[in-house]
């Protein structure tokens, strides 16, 4: 079966799932005293294109918040804490809204539609990228790769794969984008950045795009926690993955990214989302020593009462869901 085929046959199942009467049956049973936190990156204008799964639409984030809004109780994660650690019997299923990384959208595009919608929202900040105003390495892959070109990309001396972009676009496109991506990933620190700027290196002819990711500034950050609507978490300072990591690293990189941001935003920062999603016992201690209250994984499901804090499941969303698919995922279909 062709691409295109499967993507029809998809959006007819998801069509079908998301007929409301099933989609209010499978809240009432699928999330009985749970919680739906989903995980952000960036909202960007509808104007701006990119290629990538980590910037959504502001059209779209409105609609899905509009939902969100009709059909779940929209709370903080601190109040999603409390609420699972002493509830019972809730009359509707909890959202939690997260962001990951800390991009200029945050503020800019963001924080706007939170505070007209009266929307709560924690935002994870990897402190490096703000400090410093550098664009990590997967996001200047996701820069360079941009436009109409078709790339063609042999990693197999690195034992990875090649990788041919833009011979599509969308959401076949992004397959293509992230399966390199998460190639990349499985190199050490050192070794992924040379890869990547030596691909790079490669890649400078390649066509301008319209949209720029960029990180907050610390006035950003700064501007962020002063609406009351909004959390600050860590997200870590190097952001790298840190099972990748020694334990003196991870140790490093957890404190100064919670060092950091008490210090921007002058008060207590007590979540933390892992990068990439990735975590163990180590990583865990860690973050319970230097003071953190829980940490938010990938893992994609709804958090159930009664699971540790150091590993609270998150639903992605991103640029390609369409809005049956959103309206089935957040409401249990899946789970």
């Amino acid at each position: 079966m062709s691409y295109q085929s499967k993507k029809i046959l998809k959006n007819a199942v998801y069509k079908a799932l998301s007929w409301e009467p099933v989609l209010s049956y499978s809240r009432k049973t699928r999330l009985h005293n749970k919680c739906v936190i989903l995980m952000y990156h960036e909202v960007a204008d509808d104007s701006d294109e990119i290629e990538a799964w980590t910037v959504v639409r502001r059209s779209g984030f409105i609609k899905q918040m509009e939902y969100l809004s009709r059909h779940f109780n929209i709370v903080s994660l601190g109040e999603a804490i409390h609420q699972m650690a002493n509830s019972r019997d809730m009359n509707r299923p909890m959202a939690v809204i997260t962001f990951d990384d800390g991009y200029a959208g945050n503020k800019n595009v963001l924080l706007p539609i939170v505070e007209s919608m009266n929307i709560p929202v924690t935002v994870f900040v990897s402190t490096k990228a703000v400090q410093e105003q550098i664009v990590y390495w997967y996001d200047r892959l996701i820069r360079a790769l941009q436009g109409n070109k078709v790339i063609d990309i042999n990693l197999t001396h690195l034992s990875l794969s090649e990788y041919r972009i833009n011979r599509c676009k969308g959401a076949e496109n992004w397959r293509e984008i992230e399966r390199l991506l998460r190639d990349l990933k499985t190199l050490k620190p050192d070794a992924r950045e040379k890869a990547v700027s030596s691909t790079l290196a490669d890649l400078q002819s390649s066509e301008e795009q319209t949209y720029h990711i960029a990180p907050l500034t610390i006035n950003d950050v700064h501007q962020l926690a002063d609406c009351p609507l909004v959390t600050i978490g860590a997200h870590s300072h190097c952001h790298n993955i840190l099972t990748q990591l020694a334990a003196d690293d991870i140790r490093r990189s957890v404190r100064m990214s919670k060092d950091l941001l008490e210090t921007w935003i002058s008060r207590k920062v007590d979540y933390f989302a892992y990068p990439n999603g990735n975590y163990d016992d180590l990583v865990c201690n860690i973050l319970r020593e230097e003071g953190f209250k829980c940490s938010l994984t990938t893992v994609s499901r709804p958090w159930e009462m009664g699971e540790p804090l150091f590993t609270i499941p998150r639903i992605g969303v991103g640029r390609y869901e369409s809005f049956d698919h959103f309206k089935a995922k957040v409401s249990g279909v899946f789970a």
